[in-house]
Formats: C-alpha cells, structure tokens, sequence
C-alpha cells in the first residue's frame, strides 16, 4: 500500500506514547510539574491504569510504522525522515510567548465572556506565528472568534494547531538545547517542548528576544 505520508513528515500527539509504569505519573510528567506547576501548566498523571491498552497515540504509531514514522529525541536540525513527538501544549505556549501563565481557554466552569477573551488571546498568538521560523499561516482555517455552541469542537482546533507547529518547531531546529528539551527518555516516556521565545524572521526581530 502506498504511503500517504510525504518523504519528510512531522507528527505532534498531545497523548502519551510510552506508558511503561503501573501507577502514578511518568519521570517526564513529574520532572516537567516541577518546571511549570508555577505556571498552571503541569500535566496529567500517565499510568497503564488509566491506558491499559497503551491509549490512542501508541495505536497511532503503531499503525504509522508500516510508513516508517518513528520517534527520535536525538533529532538534528531538519532531519529527512518521517518522526512523531509527544507534545504538549499549555508549556509548549509558556515558552514559545514567555507567558506568565498558560491560555485559560478551556471552559470548565469559567465564565463565557472569559473563555472567548482567552480563546481569542491563544488565537492571536498563534497567527503571531506567520513571521516565526519555522512560520505558521493560520489563514482561513481558523474562525475569527468562537462560539459557545460546541466550543469543545474551537478548543480543540487551537491545540491540534499547537501540536502540529510544535512538532514543526523541533523538526526545523531539532531536539536539543537550547532550541528544544525533552523531558524524559524514550524508554520512560518523554514529552518534547520548545525551550525559548519564538525566533522571528531577521526583518521582524526588533524589540524581541534572539
């Protein structure tokens, strides 16, 4: 069967990929709390209680190894290959725009008119990106403001967005330090970030940080 999947292709999961302990959290989940708890932006616990069967990403990769898509936390800048990452956006977006706290956008029990300013917010830091390196063009794909009526569907768009320019961001300039840190490793579980501001291109740079 012919593969669908160009020769260079990146995919970002906002899922675990390796689950190997029992019970309570990952090294990497723990080891990234530590970092970002500070920030609103500490993961989930990961465990075979809550993803006995590996969960969804795990059946992703599987069912992309056939396409050789494989995951490397040693990737150079640019690597020819077909890699996945697991990503995960709330300190991915605390890096990349030095926030002092994550996008409140997910709706819980927060008030409507604070979830769109919030949604809004997340958008427009995303269609920041057009001049970043690697650049994101949101274009038409995303609407200018959401609606309340199955906001779950404009909540989970901004995060497939993010996950995708992640993996993007840690293909152009690869998975080491200082563009780039993965916590964990791969036969613990790991989850890859990008560890700085947005770089912008050289005609945009003034008043940002290099």
């Amino acid at each position: 069967m012919r593969s669908h999947l160009a020769e260079t292709s990146v995919l970002g999961l906002d899922m675990p990929t390796i689950v190997p302990n029992p019970t309570g959290m990952r090294r990497c989940e723990r080891e990234l709390a530590r970092d970002f708890r500070a920030y609103h932006a500490a993961p989930h616990p990961s465990n075979q209680r809550r993803f006995p069967d590996g969960g969804r990403a795990r059946a992703i990769l599987d069912a992309l190894a056939a396409d050789r898509v494989t995951e490397r936390l040693d990737l150079g800048p640019q690597t020819p290959g077909r890699f996945a990452f697991e990503v995960f956006p709330h300190p991915s977006l605390v890096r990349l725009f030095s926030l002092p706290a994550i996008f409140r956008y997910k709706k819980k029990s927060r008030p409507w008119p604070e979830v769109l300013s919030e949604w809004s917010r997340y958008r427009t830091a995303l269609e920041s990106l057009e001049n970043a390196v690697p650049p994101l063009v949101l274009g038409g794909s995303v609407p200018p403001a959401a609606e309340i009526r199955h906001y779950k569907r404009f909540d989970d768009l901004l995060d497939a967005i993010t996950c995708a320019y992640v993996a993007s961001y840690l293909w152009h300039w690869g998975t080491a330090s200082p563009r780039a840190r993965v916590y964990g490793d791969i036969a613990e579980g790991y989850i890859a970030i990008p560890d700085g501001p947005v770089i912008r291109r050289p005609s945009d740079r003034e008043g940002t940080t290099p």
